[in-house]
C-alpha cells in the first residue's frame, strides 16, 4: 500500500510547486507593473503639452494600457495561488 501514497505525495509537491512558482511571478509582475505605472507618470506629466508628439502620446497612452493589463494579471495569478493553496490543504488533508 505505501505505493498508493507515492503519487498523492508527487502530486502534492507538484503542487506546492506550481504554488511557490506562481508566487514568484506574481511578484515580478507587481514590479513590472510598478515601474510601468512610474515610467507612465513621468511621461505623462514629466513633458510639457507643447513638446509632446503624436508618437508621445500613444506611448504614454500605451504605458497606461500595459500597466492595467499588468494589473490585471495581479489579480488573476492571485486567484490562482489561492485555489493552488486550497488544493494543496486539500492534498495535505
Amino acid at each position: 500500500m505505501p505505493a498508493l501514497n507515492a503519487p498523492e505525495s508527487s502530486s502534492s509537491r507538484a503542487v506546492e510547486r506550481a504554488l511557490d512558482e506562481s508566487k514568484q511571478v506574481k511578484k515580478t509582475v507587481e514590479e513590472a507593473a510598478d515601474e510601468l505605472a512610474v515610467v507612465h507618470v513621468v511621461l505623462d506629466k514629466g513633458v510639457s503639452e507643447d513638446a509632446r508628439t503624436d508618437d508621445l502620446d500613444r506611448a504614454i497612452e500605451q504605458t497606461d494600457q500595459i500597466e492595467k493589463k499588468l494589473s490585471k494579471s495581479v489579480d488573476l495569478l492571485e486567484k490562482v495561488a489561492e485555489a493552488l493553496e486550497t488544493e494543496s490543504h486539500k492534498k495535505a488533508s
